[in-house]
């Protein structure tokens, strides 16, 4: 389940936080079992470089994200959310991908569940190849989801601005990008354990 705000973030506004985030050390991104932890560098799974932005730091993708989360929260999903974690810019590049996860775990703190997540993609499709941000749908193609079909979806996804929010318990990528730099970021809000 997802709430899609098709370009909705003006290019400027994207390559201002690009800009923003870029001249930050970027590390390479980690991966979780089930036991958060610890975290592990695995290039099978993951090849991404990140930074992330501190919370109480006011900057325009802290503002943005909270802001879309609260707004999906409200349109469709109704959860009870308490706490905004830190917003990850990731920078995909060189075979740079994410392969299929979920951003929950088994053993989240208590009130601490991550229940949605957001997307935000900051790059101009013209500029990368690849790179595409994808939903696990049981090996089916996304047909319908409500007057979107699956490749006005597919297209609104890799559109630079457009911002999606999901359960943090879905299935998702980012497939290899074979040209090119794709950036976004992704944030995560949490709440007490779904009963």
């Amino acid at each position: 389940m997802f709430y899609l705000f098709p370009k909705i973030i003006k290019p400027e506004v994207c390559d201002e936080i690009v800009k923003e985030c870029i001249t930050n050390k970027l590390k390479s991104a980690t991966t979780y079992d089930r036991d958060i932890s610890s975290s592990r560098d695995d290039p099978d799974v993951r090849k991404t470089s990140v930074y992330f932005v501190p919370t109480d730091r006011g900057n325009k993708a802290n503002e943005i994200a909270w802001h879309f989360l609260k707004e999906a929260n409200k349109q469709m999903f109704n959860y009870d959310l308490t706490y905004f974690q830190s917003i990850q810019f990731a920078d995909y590049r060189d075979g740079g991908f994410y392969d299929w996860h979920v951003d929950s775990y088994d053993q989240d703190k208590p009130n601490k569940t991550r229940k949605l997540t957001l997307s935000l993609q900051l790059t101009d499709p013209n500029t990368f190849e690849g790179g595409e941000f994808q939903f696990f749908n049981g090996g089916r193609p996304y047909k319908v989801h409500g007057d979107l079909n699956g490749e006005q979806l597919k297209k609104d996804l890799k559109t630079q601005g457009t911002i999606v929010v999901f359960e943090s318990r879905d299935y998702h990528r980012v497939t290899p990008v074979t040209k090119g730099i794709r950036n976004s970021v992704v944030c995560w809000a949490t709440g007490p354990a779904f009963k």
